[in-house]
């Protein structure tokens, strides 16, 4: 049998979830105990972890930011293996949105330069982002994005490779 490596699921949301929320969703999404779960802001990981003893090994590792753009929240999370074969990045990604009823971001197969935005009923589009200082800006879509008629719909962009 083949064991899943670890892997991460680093995404955008276009709402800003509490950190609360963020953690009971967590919780359930992976089916983890409090235990085996770490969420933080980016800024005070280290302030977060300096009583855990080193050798704690965490089987989901979150760290949150806020954004700017057409996104307000940043969010990376760490899945030890088992964890990532319960709930690819694909499907945690379509829980998050459906969820917190918000767009995410993230990236899996896509051509380089390239990322998938999945919304709350689940439809995906392909989508190119400018990002530069914490700002992630969609400028095409291979279909309209709700509520952000300046992304150009580009159908081409299923074609890359």
């Amino acid at each position: 049998m083949t064991e899943t490596e670890a892997t991460g699921y680093d995404c955008l949301s276009s709402c800003l979830v509490p950190e609360s929320e963020l953690r009971t969703f967590l919780l359930d999404c992976f089916g983890i105990a409090e235990c085996e779960l770490f969420v933080g802001h980016d800024d005070r990981v280290a302030e977060r972890l300096r009583d855990i003893p080193q050798d704690v090994v965490f089987s989901v590792f979150c760290t949150y930011r806020q954004v700017f753009g057409h996104f307000a929240m940043g969010f990376d999370v760490g899945v030890e293996g088992r964890s990532a074969e319960r709930v690819g990045r694909r499907e945690f990604a379509e829980r998050f949105a459906a969820h917190f009823d918000t767009y995410v971001l993230y990236g899996d197969t896509e051509p380089p330069g390239l990322w998938t935005v999945i919304f709350a009923d689940g439809i995906r589009l392909r989508a190119a982002m400018d990002e530069e200082d914490n700002r992630y800006v969609l400028y095409a879509a291979t279909a309209p994005v709700p509520g952000l008629p300046e992304v150009r719909v580009d159908e081409g962009l299923w074609r890359l490779r």
